[in-house]
């Protein structure tokens, strides 16, 4: 932690408390340790939090990019900026938002040019998450044109731009905001006189206040209990939940049985050797890979070597070892080359590569074995595309950690992102974004990506089976998800630029369908797969057919399929929405010719249940293809049983959040039969923010935040303890009894990271790790704080059943292991993972005091504001 009191000028080590002086504005920011990687700046004051970073404004004109058009007189000369005012106590008419609920904004458009502009053929552009419902101003309106994406135009009254004058339009929007990256940047101006594009250049950039002014509150609602995080309450926190500990010894994640000796030797190594490494098989790669991104000697001093034998029953499977290491040597033993590789994985853990040259290791016994079969982490490269090195770097990152499935979510409305040979509009239209109405070269322009389309935004082909490959060399599994029928527009927009071409062989939409549709993320019935037509069938027997052939080409079975299955509803229909007529409260393709006749021909039909229909009949088509088991999200495959598909095995997510019953979802799951991989979103998804704090990145719709402790703190086997831990969205204390049922067998846990907010690879690796990590400790290792399903027992934040000592300890050898230790490796695999920001106070004789939620992390801090910083 480095800490300035001169405004940044200089920066000193922070070692401890420290005199600064009263009334000094004292500037802080946390290091990696090799001090490449830093912590957003904090101010250490109680009232002010992180509100040092004002944006520089673009206010030249400039053509960069651009082609001289009508949009490029206009748009090089605005400003726009976002202010954030109330999310309640306000009198804005919320009667058009869900359950009534709408905050207030006022959007400010500063025009700097030197001439007035009095044209009014044009068209604001932006990507909202939020809908806009009223627009309160003389001389502006807005229309919704498909997703997050809206318009803003002038009305008869509006008498143009004064030179270097500000308009500000109040703006009504639905639910709340509290985080500052609810604000979309890529506002673009599009002329009506000839289509033409240009961004307004302040939002051209990933850096939020460019245009929107630092929120200062984040209540959502008058009963919002949530402690908003500044460098007090920080310091606070960390105060009472972390404290470094000797974590020489600790592994991440926790081995089943460790056995250290009285009299065991401590000794040094500078390398390792291995030895009968051949029995790695396919794994060698993978495991020499890691060996040297880490740094560490192939032709060191220590032999460890590799041997196939029986293990204890309690401990037998294939991805099960036996390591002893001393200092003559290190052995591994294993039934099967996976059990082997976790063995060297295990190994590496406890070495501290800060110094690979002389790295510190003590004499010990482990028995090991996973707690899950399934240990997965999600990557939606759908909404925003990930690189195909980024992919690589994350499948590093699960094999150093012991997560065996990647859960690669490569279709939803907003991108396609794999080629599939025959059906190359997939990837020639659906992969790119960008302006056009027609939607005949891209799809349209969402998430706040601008009008221009970016080049190779999907894996082709060879991409694919490359992936596949080199994840098998890490004993990682790709479980691939092509999400249908709903969330599926990329599919269908690019099979309609297909039919318009005169093929509608795999044509996704009935083209005489009148049914008014708005889906959870305001879309229309584009958004869906119309499962009553035969080309849908023939589309999907075309995709799995090639998915099938790429994993034949890799030499890797197409085992598993994620169907994907969720929300294929009107959302109109729900009780929130009483305010909308019941013309616009229909099911999806009640009006579709097509299903009107296959309800009349097909009695297993029901219009109500269109995700289960589609996804009995994909199932039928993976049978075909001697695909084995089938995944879908739970809500997917709800109100249906296991018995009902052909697979062998039928598994679902469980994404329902604790708050709002997702006990009730996993009995349910389980007595329908299938396979269930938990994946709360409060606790599990890392689209959403570390901490509350409106600069976090991050959507909060089932928590406002998922820290790593709350991520450790997660009980997956035994649900109901988590309301004694943890809270819910708002902050208040929950009570949750278990179900008097037999204890669900859990299949497996995976972290979910959703793209919506996340636009970049260096954005994917912050929300992502080092959260991962704790996923990886949850889902190999059954922790002895976590308590045994106990049917009828009631958890809430008034009970006292968890052992908190024992929860905390284990917390604190974990995160001093995380700082400590393991956060250079991910440095050295090319991961750029979050730094937390400090925590700080400064006391009534001015010393200033600060810490960090990860040991071993240095914090900067600076008394001028930021200029000079000091350790």
């Amino acid at each position: 932690i480095m800490y300035s009191i001169d405004e940044g000028r200089t920066w000193s080590e922070y070692s401890g408390p420290v005199g600064v002086g009263s009334g000094k504005t004292v500037t802080l920011q946390s290091v990696s340790s090799n001090g490449d990687l830093l912590s957003r700046v904090v101010i250490a004051d109680e009232e002010c939090s992180d509100c040092d970073h004002d944006g520089d404004f673009k206010t030249d004109p400039s053509t960069d990019g651009m082609s001289s058009n009508y949009a490029s007189e206009l748009a090089p000369y605005l400003l726009v900026m976002i202010e954030m005012e109330k999310n309640f106590d306000h009198d804005a008419d919320c009667s058009m938002g869900d359950w009534g609920l709408c905050h207030t904004q006022t959007l400010s458009i500063e025009y700097a040019g030197e001439e007035d502009y009095l044209d009014d053929q044009f068209k604001i552009y932006f990507s909202s998450i939020h809908r806009v419902l009223q627009v309160n101003h003389p001389d502006f309106e807005h229309q919704h044109v498909v997703g997050d994406l809206t318009y803003i135009q002038p009305t008869s009254s509006f008498g143009g731009f004064q030179s270097k004058t500000k308009i500000e339009l109040p703006l009504v929007m639905e639910y709340w905001s509290v985080q500052e990256t609810d604000n979309m940047p890529r506002w673009f101006v599009v002329d009506d006189r000839d289509q033409s594009t240009a961004i307004i250049g302040n939002t051209d950039t990933e850096e939020v206040h460019s245009f929107v002014v630092p929120y200062t509150s984040t209540m959502k609602t008058p009963t919002d209990n949530n402690v908003q995080m500044t460098a007090a309450t920080r310091f606070s926190l960390n105060q009472k939940t972390v404290r470094k500990v000797d974590a020489s010894n600790r592994i991440i994640p926790t081995p089943y049985h460790t056995i250290i000796a009285d009299d065991a030797q401590t000794f040094q190594i500078r390398g390792i050797y291995l030895s009968n490494w051949q029995l790695l098989d396919k794994l060698r790669i993978g495991a020499t890979d890691l060996l040297w991104k880490l740094g560490v000697s192939g032709n060191g001093d220590h032999k460890v070597t590799f041997m196939f034998g029986s293990l204890p029953k309690d401990t037998d499977g294939p991805e099960s070892y036996t390591m002893e290491i001393t200092a003559d040597g290190t052995t591994i033993t294993g039934s099967a080359s996976s059990g082997l590789f976790h063995g060297l994985v295990s190994f590496i853990g406890l070495l501290d590569v800060s110094n690979a040259a002389k790295m510190t290791l003590t004499e010990m016994i482990i028995y090991d074995k996973p707690r899950f079969d399934y240990r997965g982490h999600q990557v939606d490269v759908a909404r925003n595309f990930r690189s195909k090195e980024a992919i690589k770097k994350t499948i590093d990152a699960m094999a150093l950690w012991k997560l065996n499935v990647l859960h690669l979510a490569m279709t939803n409305d907003e991108g396609w992102r794999l080629e599939i040979p025959g059906l190359e509009e997939l990837t020639i239209v659906g992969s790119k974004r960008c302006f056009d109405l027609n939607e005949e070269t891209c799809l349209l322009t969402q998430l706040g990506s601008g009008p221009y389309a970016k080049e190779q935004q999907f894996y082709t082909r060879q991409d694919y089976i490359e992936l596949l490959k080199y994840a098998e060399e890490r004993n990682v599994k790709i479980l691939p998800e092509f999400n249908m029928p709903a969330h599926a527009r990329a599919a269908v927009i690019s099979m309609e630029a297909r039919a318009k071409n005169g093929d509608d062989t795999y044509r996704l939409t009935d083209p005489e369908d009148e049914t008014f549709l708005l889906t959870v993320q305001f879309y229309d019935r584009t958004s869906i797969i119309n499962p009553c037509l035969d080309s849908s069938v023939r589309f999907v027997e075309k995709l799995v057919g090639e998915v099938k052939q790429m994993h034949d080409d890799a030499g890797i079975p197409l085992e598993s399929y994620h169907f994907g299955g969720d929300e294929a509803k009107n959302i109109l229909l729900g009780a929130g929405y009483s305010s909308y007529s019941d013309e616009l409260k229909e099911q999806p393709f009640s009006k579709s010719p097509s299903c009107q006749a296959k309800r009349l021909n097909d009695p297993s039909f029901d219009i109500e249940k269109i995700a289960n229909y589609w996804a009995i009949t994909v199932n039928k088509i993976l049978i075909e293809n001697g695909v084995k088991e089938m995944v879908a999200w739970q809500d997917g495959l709800r109100s249906t049983t296991k018995d009902q598909y052909e697979t062998e095995s039928v598994a679902v997510n469980l994404w329902g959040t604790l708050y709002w019953g997702s006990i009730v979802e996993l009995e349910d799951a389980a007595d329908e039969g299938f396979e269930i991989i938990m994946s709360n979103p409060d606790y599990l998804y890392f689209d959403f923010p570390y901490e509350v704090n409106p600069e976090e990145r991050g959507y909060y719709w089932a928590a406002r935040q998922n820290s790593v402790y709350k991520v450790f703190s997660f009980a997956p086997e035994n649900l109901a303890q988590n309301a004694e831990t943890s809270v819910d969205r708002d902050g208040n204390e929950m009570s949750v009894t278990t179900p008097s049922i037999p204890q669900p067998r859990i299949h497996g846990m995976q972290g979910q990271t959703w793209s919506e907010t996340i636009r970049t690879d260096d954005q994917y690796y912050e929300m992502a790790f080092p959260r991962v990590l704790a996923v990886a400790e949850r889902a190999w290792h059954l922790a002895n704080w976590e308590m045994n399903w106990s049917p009828g027992v009631t958890y809430n934040g008034e009970t006292d059943l968890v052992p908190k000592d024992e929860l905390a300890t284990d917390y604190n050898g974990f995160v001093s292991a995380l700082g400590c230790r393991e956060m250079l490796k991910l440095e050295y695999l090319g991961i750029k993972y979050r730094v937390p920001p400090p925590g700080a106070s400064i006391d009534a004789s001015g010393v200033l005091t600060a810490n960090s939620e990860l040991p071993c992390t240095a914090i900067m801090y600076s008394i001028d504001e930021g200029r000079t910083w000091s350790l």
